[in-house]
């Protein structure tokens, strides 16, 4: 059931096995999980309504410092669904080799878990999000001129990413909890900190607050946060009793190592072959998942050459009035979208030239997008950053609106990144050249010079490393079971655990841990 906090009479015991701080992908998804695999009851404490407040769930522009502006605007969201209102579903897991042991990386931290170990809960994200069986690496081209330049042995390899059809989790899951006699969802309650026993080895009870300024604790055996990115690490640091630094913070690692993935527009594209050229890039649908592909580069490239990972997908800018964007938008206004322009100027747009849509609906029959041959091509990388232990989340002297300090975010870039950069954008110019695919002109902030790279670099909304998982108290915040080292009770869900980010969307990553936390709290609780 939904409850308001300020309009709720009874909080001093809800009876509760469980506190759920969040109300997102990870908040849902363990919500989900527990009902299906345990008796437990969940009380799950949710910032938002059930309506979106991203305003609040800002941080503002002068507490967002370090190389480049780790993005926060219109990437968060409170209410309940969190920023899966944000989140198209794109999910792509990380590769073997992003949960090795890579020396060259300094400060890099230990994944306590294997790729292998987490394969079944991969399995479980993936169902949970509704997504195809087909393999994310699947050969679907099945043609030897690109085989030949793409594949683990090559520079660069092909993976899809897929989106799932249910990725507005607020929606396909609020009847469930609403119905439910064991979930309390208690909205517009922003937890500020936590209460912590006299010895700091139990979290006894989290502290929320109104707008309005009503205050309680809520008490629970069992408290996990899955308030994202950011908010994790500063709930920590925020919990502060008896003259400590934080809770979990004995070794100053809170809120450290702070990730997010760089996103770098590295090569315009110019095709040469156009059937290759569409058949390489464009997205496809098959049934109701959306399929995109991207070029990564190979772990074999990554280990000759000591390399961060990079992957990259293509964008475009076609004329307003192209016939595909004219389409799109009638498309988009027979949804019911609101759109620029006139809906009659582009039927009249589309009627003049009819033979436009010939293209169009061939690729519609086929189940891929329609890439526009007038349009100017790009390729976007999107590139893992190193884990600097300066490149962190801290508490600010401001306030937010219920009284809380605001988080400040500084996100530092090293060279390495620059490096696989150069390395992959070198690699496809290289092989889409070689292949007779395209012509590739790389952007002069790859080059040594005068340029700053950093200033074409940009966030990729990505929020992650600021309480890293490790086998060791003094490498990370929480152990392989994503609970807070030093502390009996408190875990941590979401992307805020990933020691490393790779170069794929961290959700579905930090899904497959959130549903190994799921099954770790069922068999503990014997429920």
């Amino acid at each position: 059931m939904f409850v308001s906090f300020d309009e709720a009479q009874q909080l001093d015991d809800l009876g509760a096995d469980l506190c759920l701080v969040g109300a997102g992908v990870m908040g849902l998804a363990l919500t989900s999980h527990l009902l299906s695999h345990s008796q437990l009851r969940i009380l799950l404490v949710e910032q938002g309504g059930l309506i979106d407040t991203e305003a609040l769930s800002a941080v503002p522009e002068e507490l967002n410092s370090g190389d480049v502006p780790s993005g926060i605007l219109n990437s968060r969201a409170m209410g309940f669904g969190g920023s899966s209102r944000r989140w198209g579903g794109q999910a792509l897991p990380f590769l073997p080799l992003d949960f090795s042991e890579r020396a060259f990386l300094p400060d890099r931290g230990s994944w306590p878990i294997s790729h292998a170990e987490l394969q079944p809960y991969y399995q479980m994200a993936a169902e949970f999000l509704a997504l195809s069986p087909l393999p994310f690496a699947a050969d679907l081209w099945r043609d030897a001129s690109l085989r030949q330049w793409f594949g683990p042995s090559q520079q660069l390899e092909i993976n899809f990413s897929k989106y799932s059809p249910i990725a507005y989790l607020a929606s396909h899951l609020k009847g469930r909890i609403a119905r439910s006699p064991r979930v309390t969802c208690l909205l517009d309650a922003k937890v500020v900190d936590l209460q912590l026993s006299p010895d700091g080895r139990v979290a006894e009870a989290v502290r929320v607050r109104s707008l309005s300024g009503k205050e309680a604790l809520l008490k629970a055996p069992t408290i996990v946060l899955c308030s994202g990115g950011i908010e994790n690490p500063r709930l920590l640091l925020a919990s502060k009793q008896a003259g400590r630094l934080g809770l979990g913070n004995g070794h100053d690692l809170v809120g450290r190592y702070y990730q997010d993935h760089v996103g770098f527009y590295g090569a315009r594209l110019e095709p040469l072959n156009w059937r290759l050229f569409q058949h390489l890039f464009a997205s496809f649908v098959a049934g109701k998942q959306k399929y995109l592909p991207k070029l990564q580069l190979s772990q074999s490239e990554q280990i000759a050459h000591s390399l961060l990972n990079v992957t990259g997908n293509i964008a475009f800018e076609a004329s307003p009035q192209s016939p595909l964007q004219a389409a799109r938008r009638l498309v988009r206004r027979l949804r019911g979208q609101r759109g620029e322009g006139s809906g009659l100027a582009d039927l009249r747009l589309l009627l003049r030239s009819p033979s436009s849509l010939a293209p169009i609906v061939a690729s519609y029959v086929k189940g891929r997008t329609n890439l526009p041959r007038d349009a100017r091509f790009f390729l976007m990388g999107n590139a893992e950053s190193e884990p600097l232990r300066d490149s962190r989340i801290l508490l600010s002297d401001q306030t937010d609106a219920y009284g809380a300090a605001r988080p400040v975010v500084q996100w530092l870039l090293g060279d390495q990144t620059l490096a696989a950069l150069r390395a992959y954008f070198q690699a496809v110019k290289v092989s889409l050249e070689g292949a007779g695919i395209a012509r590739v002109h790389l952007s002069p902030y790859l080059s040594d010079g005068p340029l700053n790279w950093k200033d074409k670099a940009y966030s990729l909304y990505h929020h992650m490393g600021a309480t890293r998982m490790a086998a060791s108290p003094r490498e990370g915040v929480v152990d392989g079971n994503c609970r807070v080292h030093g502390v009996d009770n408190l875990y941590v869900a979401g992307t805020s655990v990933l020691p490393t980010g790779s170069a794929s969307n961290p959700t579905f990553t930090s899904l497959a841990l959130t549903f190994r936390l799921a099954q770790h709290l069922a068999s503990q609780s014997g429920l």
